[in-house]
């Protein structure tokens, strides 16, 4: 494993340039995968998140003992 991470820490690109006219194309590819990824794991963290988190409160989810099933709206809503 420590091999693998060596060898893609030392990959580089010393000149996009190299590909020639495919450099704007490889850039723009590179990009797009990068904001996907970083949308799959903003999504996987969140999705960690909402299982480790505390659940809503009872009276949000309408099995509150009180006799309004409903929290009122307050002003930030």
């Amino acid at each position: 494993m420590r091999d693998a991470i060596e060898w893609l820490g030392n990959l580089r690109v010393e000149n996009l340039a190299d590909f020639g006219v495919l450099a704007d194309t490889v850039e723009v590819i590179v990009a797009v995968i990068m904001m996907i990824g970083g949308i799959y794991i903003t999504h996987r963290i969140q999705v960690w998140a909402d299982k480790a988190g505390e659940h809503p409160g009872a009276v949000n989810v309408g099995l509150g003992g009180g006799t309004e099933r409903y929290e009122q709206r307050g002003l930030r809503d």
